[in-house]
């Protein structure tokens, strides 16, 4: 039944986007508006020279679908609500209700996503898969409520959020997180932007006391690559990243350098730490465009061609290190529809007496409709 309906959820909001590239519904009175967005991906992978061992990665996949409708009603409130599909499941992804305290400030409770890493905008921010680390330690969407702060010079944001997901929000004996993240804009006007940005994060969880952080390759397939698992017992642990931005003209570039450090009881200290620092430059097209209320750039005009490189560098403990340089170029068709091509060189070092170096290439492509 849950299938069927996301079928005919999805006829409808594609054959209503083919008549307008963006589908909003209002009540006569203005007081009731509604959006309707969605997207979906059709991805391409192909190996390499990679081991035996990652043999099986090449092919082509749909696996991230989404419906989903915005509301504003009674002036100050609004909502969102979206679904997804994949890995043959139907789940939520955001689902919140928020307030506009005024032009500046509002508050929001709900499922979504903590002020940490660039996830908040998703599909691998400018790439196909997010940079290995962010992957690593960007936390998934959690219950809370945020205070959010958005000015031309200054972002903030605070937020209060539970263990608890969608997924398992009956389970009532739950921790606790407490997130926040500040931007500051020197310089921001039509053509030039500087940013500079701080999040920490300090996470109380006394249900399960362990943890597990991956630490992929930036590949098509969640799950395969080179990444290791790491776990540990604590109660309390902590994450911090700083930031920077600069944007010029056609030119585009960030840096973020993130870690998580935790007390285990017994044994030495838990850390994972790295950085990914991302470029890019406008071959057509005219200006680069920067999202003020995320706080992360935005997509350019329509019929724009980017070219850009990322390099990614991940140290887990003080025995694996992995870094991967992804280069490629994204097309934006029209305002509904991308296509990126990314090629991914990834190695992997164990400082282990007798560890060889592990070296993999990988060539992705993404085809993506959204509205």
């Amino acid at each position: 039944m849950k299938t069927r309906l996301f079928t005919v959820l999805g006829i409808a909001a594609l054959t209503f986007t083919a008549a307008s590239a963006q589908i909003k519904v209002a009540t006569e009175s203005g007081d009731l508006s509604i959006r309707f967005m969605g997207r979906t991906n059709f991805d391409l992978g192909v190996q390499l020279g990679a081991p035996d061992s990652l043999s099986n990665t090449n092919g082509v996949q749909m696996n991230d679908t989404r419906l989903g409708v915005q509301a504003t009603f009674d002036e100050k409130y609004s909502a969102k609500i979206e679904i997804c599909y994949a890995s043959s499941k139907i789940s939520f992804r955001d689902l919140w209700i928020g307030y506009k305290l005024n032009d500046n400030n509002s508050i929001q409770v709900g499922h979504f996503f903590m002020p940490y890493g660039a996830k908040i905008l998703g599909l691998g921010y400018k790439f196909v898969e997010d940079a290995s680390i962010d992957f690593a330690l960007c936390p998934s969407r959690k219950i809370g409520a945020a205070l959010f702060h958005t000015s031309d010079n200054f972002n903030f944001t605070a937020g209060v959020f539970s263990d608890g997901t969608l997924d398992n929000g009956a389970q009532l004996k739950q921790g606790w997180t407490l997130s926040g993240k500040a931007i500051v804009r020197p310089i921001i006007n039509d053509r030039t932007v500087l940013h500079f940005g701080a999040a920490p994060m300090f996470t109380h969880s006394p249900n399960d006391p362990s943890f597990t952080f991956k630490v992929p390759t930036p590949m098509m397939t969640e799950g395969n690559g080179i990444g290791k698992v790491s776990s540990g017992y604590n109660y309390n642990y902590g994450r911090y990243e700083v930031e920077a931005l600069f944007i010029t003209g056609r030119f585009y570039s960030e840096f973020h350098y993130m870690g998580v450090n935790a007390n285990t009881p017994g044994d030495e200290n838990f850390k994972i730490n790295g950085f990914y620092g991302q470029a890019s430059f406008l071959v057509i097209g005219d200006q680069a465009k920067y999202n003020k209320k995320t706080g992360l750039a935005a997509a350019p005009a329509p019929k724009s061609l980017e070219v850009l490189a990322r390099v990614s560098r991940s140290n887990i403990q003080e025995d694996l290190h992995m870094t991967d340089v992804t280069i490629g170029a994204n097309y934006f068709i029209n305002k509904n529809l991308n296509f990126k091509l990314n090629f991914i060189h990834s190695k992997s070092t164990a400082d282990i007496a007798g560890a060889e170096d592990q070296k993999y290439n990988w060539l992705q492509g993404r085809l993506q409709f959204s509205f």
